[in-house]
């Protein structure tokens, strides 16, 4: 069943659609079953070693200047349109369903986890997974990715969507890995339709999830 989001509708998977045309860049639409993903973080979790002292746990709304500036380090180094989140947005974010990974006393990565309910069915949203880029390749992004699928089979969800920039091939690769499967594109405009305002850009994906754009005169934004 295709469902109409709020930031777009899906297509099915195969359909041509505009993202091929001149002037548009696409986020993938990702959909995965909770519980495969959860079984194949568990399988990568016996055949790697994880370092112990990475613990994952609830975000505390105490700590949202630290999150801020984790948020806006993990998505810093990637390729994805970018808009640093501020304290202040920050505050309008319910911290139910956001989870941390702390390493010795410091936050060092999150997932951002929504369940919606529609109609007769329950589905979850990853809005957001960053990791400090001095702390990629530890196993931190499987911590994290485990503890959102306990979490959604917890509550009664049966698939999961996720949003991938196209040009962010390891957050591709990543949730292929566990079991994500594209079923959709949300074009983004990338010109200025002539005599008309220029397009909105997005931020990031826990931003779009607030409804939040791109701030006027923002020097630190990273437009597509």
């Amino acid at each position: 069943m295709h469902r109409k989001w709020e930031w777009g509708l899906i297509l099915p998977s195969g359909k041509a659609d505009s993202s091929q045309q001149m002037g548009t860049k696409s986020y993938l639409i990702m959909k995965a079953d909770a519980e495969e993903a959860l079984e194949l973080a568990e399988e990568w979790w016996d055949e790697k070693e994880i370092p112990k002292y990475v613990r994952v746990r609830a975000l505390k709304p105490e700590e949202m200047s630290e999150f801020v500036d984790l948020y806006n380090r993990a998505f810093l180094a990637s390729p994805d349109p970018f808009c640093p989140l501020t304290e202040e947005d920050a505050q309008k974010m319910e911290t139910e369903g956001i989870f941390v990974a702390e390493m010795w006393g410091s936050l060092v990565g999150f997932i951002a986890c929504f369940v919606e309910k529609e109609e007769e069915s329950i589905y979850g949203e990853i809005t957001g997974l960053g990791v400090a880029p001095s702390r990629r390749r530890r196993g931190v992004a499987t911590a994290l990715i485990r503890k959102s699928s306990e979490y959604f089979i917890d509550a009664g969800v049966e698939e999961v969507y996720t949003e991938i920039y196209e040009e962010n091939t390891p957050s591709l690769m990543l949730v292929q890995a566990y079991g994500f499967k594209e079923v959709g594109r949300r074009d983004i405009p990338t010109e200025t339709p002539p005599g008309g305002p220029a397009p909105e850009q997005p931020g990031g994906k826990i931003m779009r999830r607030l409804g939040l754009i791109n701030r006027q005169g923002c020097e630190d934004c990273r437009d597509i």
